[in-house]
């Protein structure tokens, strides 16, 4: 069970990360927030056509992102060419966290089912006790992590980026370049904060329902 404990905290954040990069509330909540109709000079409805081309992009097979908007009665490209390759490079990434999601996930219901198959009832004292470990761990890095991010969130973002890209393709103009003027530094602090808080609630529900399944069948054996 130890390497359930190790696979499920990447499964649940993977799985957030998913979530949260595919959920139009994150999008306008980022929109009112940070006040992007005014900044960027888009409607509403422009940037949640961008966002939606976005979402699409990192599904399908398309190399090159070109997010076309209508700006001032015309419709134009939105991203300039370093832009776009750049999210050549976020797509290679995102499409990485669907696949760690996929592949810790269908570990996690074999490891569930092979745990079931052998051990039967004790499968879930066992897991459980895996769950505990997991979720110390996991709430012990959460912490910190926090700790760092509203320290220095700007520090914690640029090291991110130097650890994830292997080019400067990332380093962008926030005044000019409509990548950051939609999805400005804050958008992501904020998404940070909601996949933490994700992952705290999905161990919580997870403990509690395993906790009941066990509780349920110490009575059914009595």
């Amino acid at each position: 069970m130890g390497l359930f404990a190790l696979l499920l905290p990447v499964f649940l954040i993977t799985f957030n990360v998913s979530y949260i990069t595919n959920s139009e509330w994150l999008y306008a909540y980022g929109w009112w927030k940070n006040d992007v109709a005014h900044s960027s000079g888009l409607t509403v409805d422009n940037l949640n056509s961008g966002a939606d081309q976005i979402k699409r992009y990192f599904r399908n097979d398309v190399e090159f992102l070109d997010v076309r908007v209508s700006l001032r009665g015309n419709e134009v490209s939105l991203y300039t060419d370093r832009e776009v390759l750049h999210m050549v490079d976020v797509k290679a990434l995102m499409q990485s966290v669907f696949a760690f999601t996929w592949g810790t996930g269908s570990a996690l219901l074999v490891l569930t089912a092979t745990g079931v198959y052998f051990f039967k009832r004790e499968s879930v004292s066992m897991a459980l006790r895996s769950l505990r470990w997991s979720a110390i761990g996991t709430g012990t890095f959460l912490i910190l992590f926090g700790i760092v991010a509203l320290v220095d969130f700007g520090w914690l973002f640029t090291q991110f980026h130097f650890l994830s890209f292997a080019n400067d393709l990332w380093i962008l103009n926030p005044q000019e370049d409509y990548l950051l003027i939609m999805f400005p530094q804050q958008f992501f602090f904020d998404a940070t904060l909601f996949i933490g808080l994700l992952t705290v609630m999905d161990f919580c529900l997870i403990y509690v329902t395993a906790h009941y399944i066990k509780g349920h069948l110490e009575k059914s054996r009595n």
